[in-house]
């Protein structure tokens, strides 16, 4: 059974790690001693640590799924989207998997547009070409 997370030192994401509004973290985690995990946010392998939290857990699927709450969480407060998740666990050796966890998870900025931001489309075919179009055998049929 997992506790909750702590948080070790809160999620900062520089303006650096976005492109145009995605930004992409690997949360790696790594057992400390015993059950206690210390998951980190990273842009990459060897970067700094953007934050980080340590908790409770069995194994690397607690730490994995503590990771994915730590960073939605932090997306809600802040009006984000998380969008995607993947676990990258496979990529250590195999004696090595129970002491470790790799997620690599991609947010992006949910901002809507206001009114202002939101135009018709223009360029659009004519309604009459778009409603009937003549099948090969002279018949018409609704497109």
């Amino acid at each position: 059974m997992t506790s909750p997370s702590r948080c070790a030192a809160a999620l900062a994401i520089p303006e650096s790690a976005w492109q145009g509004d995605i930004a992409v973290f690997l949360a790696h985690g790594a057992r400390q001693s015993g059950d206690t995990w210390a998951v980190g946010a990273q842009t990459q392998p060897g970067s700094d640590f953007l934050g980080v939290i340590s908790l409770t857990g069995r194994g690397q699927d607690d730490a994995a799924n503590a990771a994915v709450k730590w960073i939605r969480d932090h997306c809600t407060a802040n009006d984000l989207e998380l969008v995607r998740v993947e676990n990258f666990n496979d990529r250590y050796p195999a004696e090595q998997r129970a002491d470790f966890s790799l997620t690599r998870l991609t947010i992006a900025r949910s901002e809507a547009p206001g009114v202002d931001g939101w135009a018709l489309p223009t360029g659009l075919p004519p309604a009459a070409s778009r409603t009937a179009r003549r099948a090969s055998n002279g018949r018409r049929k609704a497109a």
